[in-house]
């Protein structure tokens, strides 16, 4: 096997309470569940991989190793041009391989319009495959679709998301419905607060918060950071005010100042995360990797889809959800466990299935993967698969 590195962020910040909320914005890559699947693909690897970002120089990556392992989000849609990216990949040594490649559109899957920087960039990733197998995983169906549509699909398969797989634990599935109750003490995966079509429902989950003694979890942009930091009251009075009328539109500033202060939490290490997961008995909210954490550390979570990249991730490794579109108004907390729509061993199934693909994925790209993940992968024959669910789900 070659020596793997990461292409991305570090798996944690240390000593975050020395930095300023700006420094450790950017040091997540503008969104704290980027630490979910770098930490995941990490651990999955063994762990203790070195790390280097992209915007590190040309000749600091080529030293770093010989295969570049590349975190992905979602990159493919019209909000972001990667061309000088592609331009920076063109003079790479090291092979690459990407997983968790992401396309973003709204939630009728209408093919985006993709940037020629950002599709040469893709290329550039499949010119640096370490051999002719597909070095590009994806999350799902409409992501490949979009890869088919641009002629970019011969080296990409629907995997998923890495962080499905952070706990070793085969039976996952059965953990989370043994531990389904109704919920006394909630935890809520914040949303974006220019997310306005969202603010009903927001507000809700908000109330429910307030009503268990829950916890408020930021993860972006950098005003929800520093709202769920504790720094409520160092933000600018417009940012501050958006904030509430999208969370908390009943209480004036000083009021949602004080309830910032006691339910916000903002994590910057994914073990400390899903430990404070731990402490309540159901999550839910719009962000996908606030939910994937609360599923990986046992406990029982619904994610609101709003958007495709959100909605394939649920689909195809089944993920609990329900549409924005449903609950417009908001929801309250006995709706909680009717919308919970799990079925225990189809997701132990479907997650064996989908991490035996990985493990191939891997394995096929000269990457070692780590003793847990072949084990996970292993139960596939002890429980059975009717069917291929990352391809049709």
């Amino acid at each position: 096997m070659d020596h793997p590195f990461i292409l991305g962020i570090e798996t944690s910040v240390e000593n975050p309470a020395l930095l300023t909320t700006e420094a450790l914005y950017d040091k997540v890559g503008h969104n704290t569940g980027n630490l979910a699947f770098h930490y995941a693909i990490d651990q999955q690897l063994g762990g203790n991989l070195k790390s280097i970002r992209w915007s590190s120089s040309v000749e600091s990556i080529n030293a770093s190793g010989d295969i570049s392992v590349l975190p992905c989000a979602n990159q493919l849609g019209p909000h972001v041009d990667l061309a000088k990216l592609a331009e920076k990949f063109s003079k790479l040594s090291p092979s690459i391989v990407a997983i968790g490649l992401g396309a973003q559109s709204g939630p009728n899957n209408k093919i985006p319009e993709v940037p020629k920087g950002t599709l040469n960039w893709v290329q550039s990733i499949i010119d640096h495959a370490p051999n002719s197998a597909p070095n590009i995983s994806v999350r799902g169906k409409f992501t490949l679709e979009v890869l088919e549509h641009y002629g970019l699909a011969d080296h990409a398969t629907i995997l998923g998301c890495p962080s499905l797989f952070i706990n070793p634990e085969k039976n996952l599935g059965a953990l989370i419905a043994e531990r389904l109750k109704e919920p006394k003490r909630i935890a809520v995966a914040a949303g974006h607060p220019r997310w306005t079509h969202l603010s009903r429902i927001e507000a809700s989950l908000a109330h429910m918060v307030t009503a268990t003694n829950g916890s408020y979890i930021g993860q972006s942009p950098v005003d929800m950071i520093k709202l769920t930091r504790g720094e409520a009251d160092q933000t600018e009075t417009e940012l501050l005010t958006a904030s509430r009328d999208y969370a908390c539109p009943e209480m004036d500033l000083e009021e949602f100042i004080l309830w910032s202060k006691i339910h916000g939490n903002t994590f910057f290490s994914t073990p400390s995360w899903m430990e404070h997961y731990r402490k309540y008995d159901f999550i839910v909210g719009t962000r996908i990797h606030g939910i994937m954490l609360a599923l990986q550390a046992g406990i029982p979570a619904l994610c609101i889809v709003h958007d495709s990249r959100t909605l394939e991730l649920c689909q195809t490794m089944e993920v609990p959800h329900v549409l924005a579109k449903n609950i417009s108004q908001g929801i309250q907390r006995k709706d909680l466990l009717k919308l919970f729509n799990f079925d225990p061993g189809s997701f132990d199934r479907n997650r064996a299935h989908l991490c035996r693909k990985y493990v191939d994925f891997l394995n096929n790209n000269h990457l070692m993967p780590t003793s847990w993940l072949t084990a996970i992968a292993s139960d596939l024959k002890a429980t059975g698969h009717k069917s291929d669910l990352a391809q049709c789900a």
